[in-house]
């Protein structure tokens, strides 16, 4: 679902735990048909695996997990069906960006606290030990953005760009460009939420709880933390500059891009995890 929204939002890399999913979606966007239905078969799989690359778990908590992830994705259908419907009917048309922006983005943020409390319940079991290694890997993640390029930022959002429209122009570069200082504050501002929110995270370890009281004081955190985004209000003015430039081709890219979304989602559908 995070590449759905990102659909509409080439220029924001949002900042979330969801980043898990959007990776599992770019793979299977990236497959010919017959690989998507094994990728999409498989994607309790790829979810483990990348939740597993942030959050030092147990042989016996990994056991657990597997059939929370297969819960989760069986329980997250319903986002699945109401979103078809959306892409089916989506355009290119800059007097429906906010509205359509606005849906995707809604069904976005309830799917991410959804995932939210699957990472609070992992997350507050952590002993001493883990903890340790969970603070040691966000420090590492936060020190990598925080001398992260900008010109590596704004190649990303050109490749996110190609993603679903191919090849981009000497004129949508340049809109790119021209939103560089945008671009900048934005990573600012998300370094200092993640932060903020990682502070958190370690008071929260503190606070002598039961494990039930400490994952709802993580998943608070994280509602917190999806609350606080800024609006999306100048993504949308981008996308109203970009629209409008877009060529034939580009549009039949994108044509084909959001039919392989409602493909993956109807095999989505159609599998039992």
């Amino acid at each position: 679902m995070k590449g759905l929204t990102q659909t509409h939002s080439l220029f924001l890399s949002k900042e979330s735990i969801m980043q898990a999913t959007h990776i599992c979606l770019l793979f299977i966007l990236t497959s010919a048909c017959t690989a998507k239905k094994i990728a999409v078969k498989n994607a309790d799989l790829l979810l483990e695996h990348q939740i597993e690359k942030h959050l030092p778990l147990y042989s016996a908590q990994r056991k657990l997990l597997s059939h929370d992830v297969n819960e989760f994705l069986n329980e997250q259908k319903p986002f699945a069906k109401e979103a078809i419907p959306v892409i089916t009917s989506m355009e290119l048309d800059v007097n429906k960006v906010d509205e359509q922006y606005s849906y995707l983005h809604s069904l976005y943020v309830k799917l991410a606290l959804n995932f939210s409390k699957l990472m609070s319940k992992y997350i507050a079991p952590l002993d001493q030990i883990q903890q340790k290694e969970f603070e040691n890997s966000l420090k590492a993640e936060n020190e990598s953005l925080k001398y992260s390029k900008a010109d590596d930022r704004l190649e990303k959002i050109e490749d996110r760009f190609e993603s679903f429209f191919g090849t981009i122009s000497d004129k949508q570069r340049k809109i790119i460009k021209e939103q560089k200082q945008y671009i900048e504050e934005r990573h600012k501002i998300r370094l200092a939420r993640r932060k903020e929110l990682h502070k958190k995270f370690l008071e929260i370890y503190k606070l002598d709880l039961s494990e039930k009281s400490r994952a709802d004081y993580f998943y608070e955190a994280f509602a917190e933390y999806q609350r606080s985004y800024p609006e999306g209000g100048k993504n949308i003015e981008i996308l109203k500059k970009v629209i409008p430039t877009l060529s034939a081709s580009q549009k039949e890219v994108f044509e084909d891009k959001t039919n392989d979304i409602k493909d993956i989602l109807n095999y989505y559908l159609e599998t039992h995890y």
